[in-house]
């Protein structure tokens, strides 16, 4: 049920990675919240189930494509007049492959999606909310730019997003936009089978090995991160800027 006094009432937001997972469930929220959403996803299957709900505009696109990216943006401000809210949610790891095993193709796939599509969807949409005077951008990080616990092409890519985050809270500031980040620790998704295989097995272990010993409930559900995401992006949190959010059930702190 969409409510008439959300804490999202009529913004405009855009999610990547909107068929499955945080995605997902920041798209069901935020409609839900009175936001009008373009969900976006690259797979026009997981887009079917958004048919038919109310204030969700669904969008295929592959965010590696910078025509693509510009379409995406476009679609949304002609449809609904402006972008109010950036979330930048889709992603993939690097599956745990150490660096003696990481291929250039494995960095580079890693590396364009989860930092190099945030900066050019970030690039082409901060144009609108700066001569508007006012935005929100939210991008998802990880845990794993926090420790070293991944293979150094996920760990990269997220640290890097951090070094993005900032500049932009710092750099719009002055033009009334603000950009945040969250880092979950692990969640209960389908990224490691959308990520382009198995998970590399002494990686993986080396990774379970650690985790399993904290002494912190360290996995949870898409939706367990989605309110932070609202939070964040709502009004409740206009004296929030470049901030970097834990939600990880105490991992980092360990």
């Amino acid at each position: 049920m969409v409510s008439d006094t959300g804490k999202l009432q009529g913004k405009v937001a855009l999610i990547t990675g909107a068929g499955a997972g945080i995605g997902r469930a920041m798209t069901k929220l935020f409609a839900e919240q009175g936001a009008r959403v373009t969900a976006v996803a690259i797979h026009n299957e997981s887009l079917k189930q958004w048919e038919g709900t109310e204030n969700v505009f669904a969008v295929q696109a592959d965010v590696t494509r910078l025509e693509d990216i510009n379409r995406m943006i476009e679609d949304t401000e002609s449809r609904f007049g402006r972008l109010d809210i950036l979330c930048n949610v889709a992603g993939i790891n690097d599956l745990c492959y150490p660096l003696d095993e990481t291929s250039d193709e494995r960095w580079d796939n890693v590396v364009d999606l989860d930092l190099k599509a945030p900066f050019r969807i970030c690039r082409k949409a901060i144009k609108g909310m700066a001569e508007r005077g006012s935005g929100v951008i939210l991008n998802i990080g990880s845990y794993a730019s926090l420790r070293g616990n991944h293979g150094p092409s996920y760990s990269a890519a997220k640290h890097g997003l951090t070094g993005l985050t900032l500049s932009i809270a710092v750099g719009f500031a002055r033009k009334g936009v603000r950009c945040n980040l969250i880092n979950p620790g692990s969640v209960r998704t389908q990224i490691g089978p959308h990520s382009g295989g198995a998970y590399h097995p002494e990686g993986l272990k080396m990774f379970v090995d650690i985790v399993e010993k904290l002494p912190v409930q360290w996995a949870c559900e898409p939706e367990d991160i989605a309110p932070t995401a609202l939070f964040l992006c709502s009004d409740d949190s206009k004296h929030v800027n470049g901030a970097i959010v834990s939600v990880d059930g105490g991992m980092s702190a360990c």
